[in-house]
């Protein structure tokens, strides 16, 4: 007897199939069967999902205070990495490959082969076979094809890949694990990166991928890792490939120099993507000595173009608070003179040449 049966998820009516049933007589001492009537089936009501809302709505938060100035050497942990789902593309072999060949109820046959560097593998009693290019399931298909009628009847071929040696990846630079990592299945740059412990604080913005050609020569391709990783543009997730090299240089070090009268005169490197004010400069330095003149500062700045700029500073008036706290930028001095030494600290600031930012520098 014919009946339909209504599917409801959701509150909503997906589909009504025709289901077919038996219709048994019933005999003393049996269990009764179910009604047969025309009747609809009973289906329990199911509350409607929640309408959706425009976005996600983030967590509260309660404003806090400014963060704390990063100090000279602080080791702050790798950038954090999108996380994307990973390709479900079967891998392809190829020279290198180690893989066992096995057909069901036929233990004689159960063999180890490695695929040489023409891309060939040979068995017993059929053809050589081109494995390289091809999956797992494509190879089990060509086998079966060889084997069926010619040395074994109706044969059920399987392969299973032992080792993984054909797809080289390489990830260098500023990662936590730099490295070689053997391909098993279809990658992209962020499934790579994060196969190398992620990136380094000290990264820079751009990853480089190299990939050689079939024809010789190689491709360059630049990935934005900001739009990548932080705005998620996955567009830039691009596929890599077997021989792929991957590089993320490390970024160059930024220094400002702080000389004169402070506690501990040096160079101290500007934390990654960070900015630094004056105040905290002269902080890193210890602070002005007792004889110290701030209001006879000086700030001494390379321009673009290589020439110098020396401004007069009241670094007194901006730790109170009374002028503008600036940002420094890489390789500016400040200079804090004394009683004692103004003379020989501008002689000496003035015999500085355009590389300072190279050598470590720092006043007795």
């Amino acid at each position: 007897m014919k009946k339909s049966t209504t599917v409801i998820i959701g509150g909503m009516l997906l589909w009504a199939l025709p289901v077919y049933t038996q219709q048994h007589t019933h005999h003393e001492g049996a269990t009764p069967a179910p009604s047969t009537s025309t009747q609809a089936p009973r289906t329990t009501p199911v509350a409607p999902a929640p309408a959706p809302t425009a976005g996600p709505t983030a967590p509260r938060t309660t404003p806090g205070p400014p963060s704390t100035p990063v100090a000279p050497n602080t080791v702050e942990p790798a950038r954090p990495v999108v996380a994307l789902p990973r390709s479900n593309t079967e891998y392809r072999l190829g020279a290198g490959d180690l893989v066992e060949i096995s057909v069901f109820g036929v233990d004689e046959f159960r063999q180890d082969r490695r695929i040489n560097s023409s891309g060939i593998i040979q068995l017993p009693f059929i053809d050589a076979v081109k494995a390289s290019g091809m999956t797992t399931a494509e190879l089990e298909e060509q086998l079966t094809t060889l084997l069926k009628d010619r040395v074994i009847k109706d044969p059920h071929v399987a392969v299973f890949v032992k080792e993984y040696r054909s797809q080289p990846l390489y990830v260098l630079g500023a990662v936590r694990n730099p490295g070689q990592y053997q391909m098993t299945t279809q990658l992209h740059i962020v499934d790579a990166i994060s196969m190398a412990g992620g990136i380094q604080n000290n990264a820079v913005d751009e990853a480089v991928i190299q990939r050689p050609l079939p024809g010789g020569g190689e491709e360059t391709i630049r990935i934005d890792l900001p739009k990548l990783l932080e705005k998620g543009d996955l567009t830039l997730n691009v596929v890599v490939q077997g021989g792929d090299v991957i590089h993320v240089a490390e970024r160059k070090a930024e220094t400002v120099f702080v000389v004169g009268e402070v506690n501990r005169a040096g160079a101290f490197g500007i934390p990654p993507k960070q900015d630094l004010r004056v105040s905290q400069a002269i902080a890193w330095a210890g602070g002005p000595m007792k004889t110290a003149q701030l209001s006879k500062g000086l700030l001494v700045r390379y321009l673009a173009n290589g020439q110098r700029e020396e401004k007069p500073v009241d670094f007194g008036k901006i730790m109170k608070g009374q002028l503008e706290d600036f940002f420094v930028r890489a390789d500016d001095i400040i200079f804090i003179p004394g009683s004692a030494i103004k003379t020989f600290g501008y002689g000496l600031l003035n015999g500085l040449p355009s590389t300072v930012a190279t050598i470590p520098y720092a006043i007795p």
